[in-house]
């Protein structure tokens, strides 16, 4: 531990060498031999990556497994057809509702649409069958 090649020359203070002096010196002793571990790490890290690649496209006659998503989305079975009921929304400060949004709820409600909200009206959700009624679909 006390090796006097590691620590360096003593400075005029007679005080041990920095850190980043030992690190200098030692660097430059050894260099050849850092820059050889150091390739050596590289190429071999560069091998692997290539080895996985190469065997990735051996299987060119299988396609590419689905993403998460896409898996998520072929498992999922479509929902079942049904209808989502009128609802008011409330508005976001400093923003309205459009004069077609008050123009359905007065048609539908009878009353002036309140302040700060819209409409939503009534729609049908889901996949239903060519002659299923939404009141089927529930059933």
């Amino acid at each position: 531990m006390n090796d006097p090649t590691l620590s360096g020359p003593a400075s005029e203070n007679s005080e041990p060498a920095s850190f980043a002096e030992n690190a200098k010196n030692l660097f430059k002793k050894h260099k050849g031999k850092i820059l050889t571990v150091g390739g050596v790490v590289v190429s071999v890290a560069l091998a692997a990556v290539a080895i996985r690649l190469a065997e990735g496209q051996d299987t060119e006659d299988t396609e590419p497994s689905p993403g998460p998503v896409e898996a998520d989305r072929s498992k999922r079975p479509s929902p079942v057809g049904h209808e989502v009921a009128a609802t008011l929304v409330k508005l976001a400060p400093g923003q309205q509702a459009s004069e077609e949004r008050r123009a359905a709820y007065k048609e539908e409600k009878g009353e002036d649409l309140p302040a700060g909200c819209t409409y939503r009206s009534k729609y049908r959700r889901g996949d239903f069958e060519e002659n299923e009624t939404p009141g089927e679909a529930a059933a």
